[in-house]
């Protein structure tokens, strides 16, 4: 009789513990992972925060191309200017003319004394003054969108983003030639800016957006 007793003692106490391990691992697995309210709850979050931060981060990104593309421009004021005034101090009227020296190069400049082309450096006058046209004919008759490259490079110097009459890989600036002025697109977004060379009146003016 007490055999039987201590048997069914023993027995009632194993239920019990395997009752009570079941409970605490049920509790321990759904203390560990998230319940799906929370998953959601994660995803809204995240979803808010990248959509936050992904316009703001295009537009860091345009401030930057802006502000390239305001340094060139600034950069081929001064150059123009520089020639410009190398113009007045020699006199020159209503005259085109050669100004040696320039980058190593030969700038030639217009009766209205700014640039209008670049001779190649390591050119030289006589490569030039040889022309029965004379200065003034061959600086209008060779412009175009090589002009306008060439001019760039030139006036520029070492700090020219890289510029080329074609798109390519490694090109930044489009250069066209149009109409007197000379237009320098760039290519590393597509929001159309782009720099703008009056040959007639000296401006260079930078554009952020339409034509």
């Amino acid at each position: 009789m007490l055999a039987d007793i201590f048997v069914y003692i023993r027995n009632h106490n194993r239920k019990t513990l395997r009752h009570l391990t079941s409970i605490s691992n049920t509790r321990f697995v759904n203390n560990a992972g998230f319940s799906l309210f929370e998953f959601v709850i994660v995803l809204v979050i995240l979803t808010t925060l990248i959509s936050i931060f992904i316009p703001k981060f295009s537009e860091l990104q345009k401030d930057a191309h802006k502000v390239s593309v305001q340094m060139s421009a600034d950069s081929l004021q001064s150059s123009v200017n520089i020639i410009h005034n190398v113009w007045l101090s020699q006199g020159s009227k209503d005259e085109a003319l050669v100004i040696e020296g320039y980058g190593g190069g030969i700038v030639l400049v217009g009766g209205s004394g700014w640039p209008e082309d670049v001779i190649a450096i390591n050119a030289s006058r006589d490569d030039y003054e040889s022309h029965d046209s004379g200065i003034q004919n061959l600086v209008r008759s060779s412009l175009n969108h090589s002009t306008c490259r060439r001019l760039w490079i030139g006036l520029l110097k070492d700090s020219a983003p890289k510029v080329n009459d074609e798109e390519g890989s490694d090109v930044i600036f489009l250069s066209e030639f149009d109409l007197g002025v000379c237009r320098f697109r760039y290519l590393l977004n597509e929001d159309n800016f782009r720099i703008e060379y009056d040959l007639t009146t000296g401006r260079v003016i930078p554009f952020f957006g339409h034509y």
